[in-house]
């Protein structure tokens, strides 16, 4: 499998300097994988000259065909390790940016209950999240969803009040607001085709309100930034303000009937591994168990260079 994916980067790269520097290993190293795999399929993958390297014939075949022997391969594998219940090998888990504060907790204490599992975090919207599920990107993924899920193997652990977040001095004191007060601000919103973005446009479309949207952003560090200068306000879960409210920077009041929902799915055609399954328990137990989230809270505080705020 090693040297199937070196022949893959030196065949996408269209060299051995570039793919050398790309996989971070010396060049004679990855020399060297390239010469057995032609030892072993006793053929010539590519022409080398002064000015570089092609393809040959059977490096044409091979390079129409690794990425489907990679990948039947690798989902072999997870096949095989999903049949053991000791977590290890990788796990690519997929998170929304809204979930930051949450997630690192939820990873953390993942990580120390499983250091051999190596991790791969990939951060998206819902709706990118929900297309690398899909396509075997990612192996299990964290997202908002809007309407019942029917592809993925989804469950459904949790539901965020939402919050409309103002800079300082605004009119925003903690009673609830209505999607009429809200329209009529100046908005610093999610991009389409972000899932909190369509929940908003959702329930304005049912009052007929149009929004006064005067920044799309794909960012929602960058958004926060945006109300703290004063330049808008925002629609976010409780989840993603959840280390903002108080402070004096910012002012925020609950939106009257307006929740958002949050699913951990995988795909129903791969199976899930030990890994995986770990992972997804560890979320379904925080979903209505405070005594939990306080113990997650605990045991990251536990962590080296961490510390519980008095």
């Amino acid at each position: 499998m090693r040297h199937l994916e070196i022949f893959q980067q030196v065949a996408q790269h269209g060299g051995f300097n570039r793919a050398a520097a790309h996989l971070h290993i010396a060049q004679s190293a990855l020399s060297r994988h390239v010469q057995q795999l032609e030892i072993d399929l006793g053929v010539a993958l590519f022409e080398r000259s002064g000015r570089g390297v092609n393809l040959t014939p059977a490096g044409e075949i091979l390079a129409q065909r690794v990425d489907s022997l990679l990948r039947q391969f690798r989902q072999t594998r997870d096949e095989l390790i999903a049949k053991a219940d000791i977590p290890r090998g990788e796990l690519t888990i997929g998170l929304p940016p809204s979930m930051q504060a949450f997630a690192t907790q939820l990873l953390a204490c993942y990580r120390k209950a499983h250091p051999d599992v190596a991790l791969t975090i990939r951060v998206s919207t819902s709706i990118e999240l929900r297309e690398w599920l899909l396509s075997g990107q990612v192996d299990v993924a964290i997202f908002g969803i809007l309407e019942p899920e029917t592809v993925l193997e989804s469950y459904p652990f949790r539901r965020d009040q939402v919050y409309a977040l103002g800079p300082a001095g605004s009119d925003l004191n903690g009673q609830a607001i209505d999607m009429r007060t809200f329209a009529k601000l100046p908005l610093v919103m999610t991009s389409r085709p972000n899932s909190m973005r369509l929940l908003i446009d959702q329930a304005a479309h049912r009052l007929s309100l149009p929004l006064d949207v005067v920044m799309d952003v794909n960012s929602i560090p960058l958004i926060i930034d945006l109300v703290r200068a004063g330049l808008g306000y925002t629609a976010l879960p409780s989840n993603a303000i959840r280390d903002l409210q108080g402070r004096s920077e910012f002012t925020s009041a609950p939106l009257k009937h307006i929740s958002y929902s949050w699913t951990i799915c995988n795909s129903r055609e791969r199976k899930l591994s030990a890994a995986g399954r770990r992972f997804r328990a560890l979320v379904l137990d925080t979903a209505g168990d405070r005594n939990v989230v306080h113990a997650l809270d605990d045991a990251f505080a536990t962590l080296p260079g961490h510390a519980t705020a008095a």
